[in-house]
């Protein structure tokens, strides 16, 4: 099972029986069988036909729309998976007065590990650990030292809804609910973590567009690519926040 990114103004999806098809006036339409497709990632210019969209929430498929900036901007949920324990675990959570500052504790902890990995892969030599702010005025100050600083931030807000809107997938198959009891969004928040994991990887590309004399923003396309080449760490990555939020509740109701 591979993602499905669809994107260019003029684009339709439909359900053709078992698969979706899509097509474009001037171009050859293509069938994907929707027992391989893992999630879609979809530009907002593209038009849907409703039987598409609820063909992917019967088959466990999350579609999100990214905007230009390659923000979520809305999302079609697929029905919940199978964890039942886990979920009644997160629903009990939600249940608890002291639910938002409790998990911003757990949140701000995996951050912290994080920026830990980045310190100990770009062989920092530091008296103390750096806080996640000062890591990123860094990696922002290295970047505007190439004058690239436009090209690394169009970089960041495309990653982090690609690595959003794998967030919200794998938080479906777990039947977990994407929003805390106040409407703040899981999603967001784990893709802000699993992108410390894009910095170093990030500036060597600049590094490398600097060598070669090519001073733009890489496009959506080439963004794409370059999230896909880290996907497989990417979703190793959130199976772990999936883990460590799971430990994380029992071991806070087992010290209740």
């Amino acid at each position: 099972m591979k993602p499905l990114y669809v994107q260019g103004g003029g684009t339709r999806v439909e359900r053709d029986g078992p698969a979706l098809r899509v097509g474009r006036a001037g171009s050859a339409e293509r069938w994907f069988p929707l027992r391989r497709i893992s999630q879609v990632i979809s530009a907002v210019q593209v038009d849907w036909s409703s039987q598409a969209l609820l063909a992917c929430a019967e088959a466990g498929i999350t579609v999100s729309f990214l905007d230009e900036a390659g923000n979520v901007v809305a999302r079609v949920m697929s029905r919940p998976g199978e964890r039942v324990e886990l979920r009644q675990r997160w629903t009990d959570f939600l249940s608890r007065p002291d639910a938002r500052p409790l998990y911003e504790q757990w949140l701000a902890a995996m951050e912290r590990m994080a920026v830990r990995s980045v310190v100990r892969r770009a062989g920092l030599a530091l008296d103390e650990p750096p806080t996640a702010k000062a890591m990123r005025r860094m990696f922002r100050e290295a970047a505007a030292s190439m004058d690239l600083l436009f090209a690394s931030e169009r970089i960041g807000r495309e990653v982090h809804g690609l690595l959003a809107a794998l967030a919200t997938q794998r938080l479906a198959e777990m039947g977990i609910e994407e929003t805390l009891g106040d409407g703040a969004g899981l999603a967001a928040d784990w893709a802000a973590v699993l992108f410390w994991d894009f910095e170093l990887p990030r500036l060597a590309w600049l590094e490398d567009r600097l060598q070669d004399d090519c001073l733009e923003s890489p496009d959506r396309a080439e963004i794409v690519a370059f999230f896909e080449a880290r996907r497989a760490r990417s979703e190793r990555l959130t199976a772990g926040l999936i883990t460590r939020l799971h430990r994380w509740l029992i071991e806070l109701y087992r010290w209740r």
